[in-house]
């Protein structure tokens, strides 16, 4: 008689100590670049032209 709620016991306690299953891996992501290869161009090429008149604006400001 004391042995069925000593078990029943044990066996709550073992399944609330269990750790739940994780979850399910994300599927891969689509291939190709997350940004379009123009952005990426077109971003550089406004770099270089922000340089390049930042050069130009300190040299004119130096020969004032």
């Amino acid at each position: 008689m004391t042995l069925a709620p000593i078990l029943f016991v044990f066996a709550n306690i073992i399944f609330i100590v269990q750790e739940p299953p994780p979850p399910p891996l994300a599927p891969p992501p689509p291939p190709g670049l997350p940004i379009d290869g123009l952005i990426i161009f077109i971003l550089l090429v406004g770099i270089l032209y922000g340089i390049k008149k930042k050069l130009n604006n300190l040299k004119s400001n130096v020969n004032l």
